[in-house]
């Protein structure tokens, strides 16, 4: 398979049904709540002030929302998830850290649960590209946002990652994960497209940005290979379920990972693709 000239994958079949590889995987799970907004949302967090009310769509286990929540004290922050399990233990952090102006609830992107312009601001952090209906996603958060109110959206762009020294098997791996991504309903190139969905969802004057996430130190490529390890579990239910590899040649996979991370010239890159855009005042 090659990638476009519009980043879709040549000769990938159709989606079927929105699907997350992730779901319950715990080791997925216990990275993902590594994620920070000082970090993750670096770029968003500069036009937030106190007293806003902001929702995070897709905000998992809450480790960046809390972060917002601080941002806006004493303003009121929601945090969203369809996954059930992911909103309990957001609810579970936010105990622990003590914060009372945030709330979290289980909530589909592409059907908010709020009026029209109830929120300030809005922030979703890899969602987009999981989604068949990404357009309508962002249409139900310019609806739910006030006149003159501002969306931040980020996304991994799949096209722009780097994993070297590479081999021949980690890179059939790769190739798989992208088809995988597709056959889940997603896009793995949507980042790069952030500027027409917000444009045509009716938002104003897009601005766009990347970010990356890189591992170049051996605490870094440490953490990098758990990570792609965890990946990896998810997303070897559907290439088993469709006969693209067997238990035999994941397992292979897992083992070049871990050579790979044993190796003292092994780097890792990322690149996150970021947009900011207004709802007409």
């Amino acid at each position: 398979m090659k990638q476009g000239i519009n980043g879709l994958t040549e000769g990938a079949e159709k989606p079927r049904v929105q699907n997350y590889s992730q779901l319950d995987n715990p080791e997925f799970e216990a990275i993902m709540a590594l994620r920070t907004a000082a970090k993750e949302g670096a770029f968003f967090l500069p036009h937030l002030r106190q007293g806003m009310r902001v929702l995070d769509v897709g905000c998992g286990p809450g480790s960046i929302t809390v972060g917002l929540a601080e941002a806006v004290g004493p303003g009121d922050v929601v945090g969203i998830d369809l996954q059930a399990s992911q909103v309990t233990k957001a609810q579970a952090l936010q105990s622990s850290r003590g914060i009372t102006n945030l709330r979290f609830e289980v909530g589909d992107a592409n059907q908010l649960p709020f009026a029209d312009g109830t929120f300030d601001a809005i922030f979703a952090n890899s969602v987009l590209g999981h989604l068949r209906k990404p357009k309508q996603a962002l249409e139900e958060m310019h609806r739910v946002l006030r006149p003159g109110g501002i969306v931040g959206v980020r996304d991994l762009d799949w096209g722009a990652r780097i994993h070297a020294p590479t081999t021949p098997l980690l890179d059939e791996w790769y190739s798989l994960t992208i088809r995988i991504r597709r056959r889940n309903g997603g896009n793995p190139f949507l980042g790069r497209e952030h500027l027409r969905l917000l444009l045509d969802a009716g938002f104003e004057t897009p601005k766009a940005s990347v970010s990356v996430w890189s591992a170049g130190t051996r605490e870094e490529i440490r953490l990098c290979a758990s990570f792609l390890k965890a990946q990896l579990q998810g997303f070897a239910s559907a290439a088993l379920a469709e006969g693209w590899m067997d238990q035999t040649k994941i397992d292979a996979v897992a083992t070049e990972i871990d050579i790979w991370a044993g190796r003292k010239d092994s780097f890792y890159m990322d690149t996150y693709c970021e947009a900011l855009a207004r709802v007409h005042e």
